[in-house]
């Protein structure tokens, strides 16, 4: 009986510590700047933020890749904002093609389990047509990296065969109030 009443105290403890951490963290999007360097091979139709209360905002993007694109890596940096943006500890490049057939990057990992439910971006390549994500939030339970506090850029570099066609940059706050 004892060893009963422990357990369900340990668990409630659990429990109110994981409810107060996420309630204590913001983690919300703050402007997305989208791209196109090439656009007789991907437009861009919709790159925004849309307010649904205080502290939830979504992104809405939507671009039609035009043509059938089988060569597609991303560079992407985050970077932290301290008298200007400068670059921070996480850069990497992905083969996009690659990464969707076997997940190798633990960067992109992080990323992809981020948005992979808010979009139609998750089959192998090769990719034509709408690329969309649709009401996209950050949600802090995701986030598995210990963020100091601060506002945030995530730049991402588009490339099909090696060369640049838009770029997608969003930019973030992350404060933790423990």
């Amino acid at each position: 009986m004892r060893s009963t009443i422990i357990a369900i105290g340990v668990f409630l403890l659990w429990i109110s510590i994981k409810l107060w951490y996420t309630e204590a963290v913001i983690f919300k999007l703050t402007n997305a700047v989208c791209e196109s360097y090439n656009e007789s091979w991907f437009v861009i139709h919709q790159c925004r933020l849309r307010a649904v209360n205080r502290v939830k905002i979504t992104f809405n993007f939507n671009g039609i890749v035009l043509h059938p694109a089988n060569n597609i890596s991303v560079n992407g940096q985050i970077f932290k904002k301290a008298n200007g943006y400068k670059p921070w500890v996480l850069k990497a490049s992905i083969d996009v093609c690659r990464f969707l057939k076997k997940t190798y990057n633990p960067f992109a990992i992080l990323v992809f389990n981020l948005f992979k439910e808010f979009t139609n971006f998750n089959h192998s390549c090769p990719f034509m047509g709408p690329q969309i994500v649709d009401g996209f939030y950050l949600r802090p339970e995701l986030l598995r990296l210990p963020f100091p506090s601060g506002e945030y850029l995530f730049e991402i570099t588009w490339l099909f065969d090696k060369k640049p066609q838009f770029a997608t940059n969003v930019y973030f706050v992350f404060t933790e109030d423990l």
